[in-house]
C-alpha cells in the first residue's frame, strides 16, 4: 500500500475520528458485520468501515472527495 496523504497523516487521523464521532447516532443502526460508509463534504473525506462488535474497522480512507 502507498502512504499518500494530502495532508499530514496525524491530522488525517484526527479528522476521520471526529467525523466518526459526529456520525455515532447513524453507526449504532447498522448490524454487527455490516459495511459503513461516510462522506464528509466539509472536509471532503470519505470513509468506509465495518462494524465489528463495540468498534469499528477502518477499511478505506479517501481525500479530496468531491459530491456532486
Amino acid at each position: 500500500m502507498i502512504d499518500c496523504y494530502a495532508t499530514d497523516k496525524t491530522i488525517l487521523e484526527q479528522k476521520v475520528t471526529e467525523i466518526i464521532n459526529k456520525s455515532k447516532d447513524y453507526i449504532s443502526k447498522l448490524e454487527i458485520g455490516g459495511t459503513g460508509k461516510i462522506i464528509d463534504s466539509k472536509e471532503q473525506i470519505f470513509v468506509r468501515f465495518y462494524v465489528t462488535g463495540k468498534t469499528i474497522a477502518i477499511d478505506e480512507v479517501q481525500e479530496q472527495v468531491y459530491v456532486v
